[in-house]
């Protein structure tokens, strides 16, 4: 745009409120009413030329402000969706990239996840572990397991309780998520000087002796039973009757010498 196009009247601009006082001839242009504004003064008229619109139009960048209409995704985020059964222009019409025939071409919910045709999958090629490796109950454990050495250092006094519960206020084990379910077991390494009174589920062999030797007193915590149909335990209970009796006649019967 040139600069003789971009002469405007005064009389076309908007009254600006100004604290000028006087007549357009004693009006001198100074520099810092408005930067923007330059004022020419001619014989006839006084014309104010707009830099802003003569200067160039700076291309769109990183400092341009973000308006609601220039806002818009980046180049490449969005991309037109592919268009299937739209005829054999689109690229997928006919059969929509599923083939001509198969299973996988039919309607319905398809074919199993790891199955390969037929041939035996290779979940099932592939042998199984034991316990928590596998999967199974046979390696979680069934206890909570503290050694003799660990009661001596715990700092219990003379004839004291020892059980999960007195551990666990001591701070010597700190069971967690299923092992608050389970019962105590003790092991027998290291030694044990003070008679105690021991409630555990279950003792080891070697922990066992070393209680007994140091005279303390054990007492065992029976666990709690698998839940078995009515008849089951019926037929259990009659077993552990036949058992019983057995072991009765064979303790009364006289030893030979």
């Amino acid at each position: 745009m040139s600069a003789a196009a971009s002469l405007i009247p005064v009389s076309w601009l908007p009254s600006l409120a100004s604290p000028f006082k006087g007549n357009v001839k004693t009006l001198v242009a100074k520099p810092y009413l408005c930067p923007c504004l330059k004022i020419q003064r001619t014989k006839h008229r006084v014309s104010v030329i707009n830099k802003s619109v003569s200067a160039s139009v700076q291309p769109a960048g990183e400092n341009v402000r973000f308006r609601l209409d220039n806002l818009g995704p980046q180049p490449g985020s969005r991309k037109r969706a592919k268009r299937k059964g739209r005829g054999i222009a689109a690229g997928q019409g006919a059969s929509c990239g599923f083939g001509m025939r198969g299973q996988k071409s039919r309607s319905g919910p398809g074919i199993m996840r790891g199955f390969e045709g037929g041939q035996m999958p290779l979940y099932r090629r592939l042998p199984k572990l034991r316990g928590i490796a596998g999967g199974m109950h046979a390696g979680l454990p069934k206890y909570v397991h503290i050694n003799l050495k660990d009661i001596e250092n715990a700092g219990f006094q003379e004839g004291e309780e020892v059980s999960l519960e007195t551990l666990t206020e001591k701070r010597v084990i700190n069971p967690s998520g299923r092992e608050r379910k389970l019962l105590l077991k003790v092991l027998g390494e290291g030694e044990l000087g003070k008679k105690l009174t021991i409630k555990a589920g279950a003792f080891s062999t070697s922990a066992k002796e070393k209680l007994e030797s140091a005279g303390c007193s054990i007492t065992v915590i029976p666990g709690r039973k698998k839940w078995v149909k009515p008849s089951v335990a019926k037929n259990l209970a009659r077993a552990d009757e036949y058992f019983a009796k057995k072991r009765e006649a064979a303790d009364s019967e006289p030893t030979s010498v």
